[in-house]
């Protein structure tokens, strides 16, 4: 059934918006929270606002409009405005988890193939990078140099703070760049992160001939650049291996997009989820590195079979931290820990996410997950917080599929999907009611499961529930998408 009015309104808005919104910028930079329009790190039904708002008054295209694109056709359009209203309202289903209090600073967890927020707390709060900077390191390095590069260890060892962790490389050794960077994100050795950042400088800068130091300022400029380039806009680098300076931070955010972006390179996956490796280096000499991640060591009591990998790191500035991927129901998900009190720490907080993903792939979040630091106590909020308009009460279930008919039509009422039938729910149920039904004149029936007949006026968005003498009316943006959706049946 099609009501050729409404059908023409909506084909109207369709061609405005397809004739307005022309594809767009193709090379922009991939969003890190799907949905998140307004840049607040959180998708909530303020992004939906703001993106309708946006569709309706045609001026330049909002900062983050590529987290808005969910038909991924660089094109922005209504067809990605009902999209993105169906995955907000999937998203607040999800179930409130708890969690025992964790000391840290700062931390999150992020599904990146839901390109969700799953949990938050602090994640814009600046923060020492500690040895996390090793992944950003390794993955300048592997911009510009190939992995089978052999790179001569030389006098940029010198300049390696003392009491820093080492994989033991020595002046003389030649080695393969891969195998410098097993020793470097493995055995967190910071010689080797020294002599990677050296000899990416001078390959990129061959004809400056430059000193050690020289080539360390050069690779800090690199590191910065690159980092920009990928999204990490609150972030700066000082030194190759992430020790401890007054100048040197980055948030948690920023650490987020890098632990995706370095997922996202073999080279760098491989040798973060490696336990133990024997290498035998291009000068002869023999290493065996052991990772220092635990979550990945078969004897720890922290071992998880569902972590893949990335890096740990500890410094007086950022406390004990860690960056971990691991891959459950099939989404691999990254998971941010940082300024915990104790090494302990980081593992227990980190575990924990892991274990609070549902058996079945769905999204979760934390309604009340309480994180400590040393003096103060946050309790954080869902990344997805309650709605009034459009939290469900009645669920949806098999027996609960609903048909739509024409009110003033003799067609036979057409049974909805079931999702559609779960939208209609949350909208109906969930929005705010009255007693006594409304005065506008009905123009669908709905028919629930039950046999039960609930008036609908499209124009108005009024659902008139008369058995129970009830009337509930949605707001604009539900009422244009309840209307949308009408129009397949």
């Amino acid at each position: 059934m099609k009501r050729k009015k409404f059908t023409a309104v909506i084909l109207s808005a369709v061609i405005c918006c397809l004739n307005v919104f022309s594809p767009l910028i193709s090379d922009a930079d991939d969003c890190l929270v799907k949905g998140d329009v307004n840049g607040d790190d959180v998708f909530n039904v303020a992004d939906v606002v703001a993106f309708q708002k946006w569709l309706l008054t045609e001026t330049n295209a909002p900062e983050n409009w590529k987290s808005a694109d969910f038909n991924e056709d660089d094109t922005l359009d209504v067809f990605d405005l009902c999209l993105m209203k169906k995955s907000l309202v999937k998203s607040l289903e999800i179930p409130v988890i708890p969690a025992p209090p964790i000391y840290c600073k700062s931390s999150a967890l992020y599904c990146i193939d839901d390109k969700t927020m799953l949990y938050a707390d602090r994640i814009n709060e600046t923060v020492a990078p500690a040895s996390l900077t090793k992944l950003l390191t390794a993955s300048v390095a592997l911009y510009y140099l190939s992995p089978q590069t052999v790179i001569t260890v030389g006098t940029e060892l010198n300049l390696v703070n003392p009491y820093s962790s080492l994989c033991l490389i020595q002046k003389g050794h030649r080695i393969k760049l891969y195998d410098l960077l097993t020793g470097m994100l493995m055995a967190s050795g910071n010689d080797s992160a020294y002599t990677i950042a050296v000899a990416t400088a001078r390959a990129v800068y061959p004809e400056e001939n430059l000193s050690d130091i020289q080539a360390i300022g050069r690779f800090n400029i690199l590191m910065n650049d690159f980092a920009e380039s990928i999204g990490m806009n609150d972030s700066n680098f000082t030194s190759p291996d992430g020790y401890d300076a007054e100048n040197q931070y980055t948030t948690v955010k920023d650490l987020l997009i890098l632990a995706r972006y370095a997922f996202s390179v073999p080279e760098i996956r491989e040798i973060t989820g490696t336990y133990q490796k024997r290498v035998v280096i291009e000068s002869g000499e023999v290493f065996n590195w052991t990772n220092t991640n635990n979550l990945i060591n078969p004897e720890s009591k922290y071992y998880c079979p569902y972590a893949v990998g990335m890096k740990t790191g500890s410094t007086e500035y950022a406390g004990n931290c860690l960056i971990s991927s691991f891959e459950k129901n099939g989404k691999i998900y990254i998971s941010v820990v940082m300024g915990c009190d104790t090494s302990d720490d980081r593992y227990r907080l980190t575990s924990e996410f892991i274990s609070q993903l549902n058996a079945n792939n769905e999204n979760i979040t934390t309604e009340s997950i309480t994180t400590t630091s040393l003096t103060t106590t946050t309790t954080v909020t869902t990344s997805a917080p309650p709605v009034t308009e459009i939290t469900s009460t009645q669920p949806v279930s098999d027996e609960n599929v609903w048909s739509v008919k024409p009110m003033f039509s003799d067609e036979t009422a057409v049974a909805m999907t079931a999702e559609d039938s779960r939208i209609i729910q949350n909208y109906c149920y969930g929005s705010k009611y009255e007693n006594g039904t409304g005065d506008c004149l009905s123009d669908y029936i709905f028919t629930t499961g039950a046999g039960q007949k609930i008036y609908y006026h499209s124009e108005c968005g009024t659902f008139n529930d008369i058995v129970n003498n009830r009337s509930y009316k949605v707001v604009d943006y539900q009422r244009d998408e309840i209307n949308f959706m009408l129009n397949k049946y």
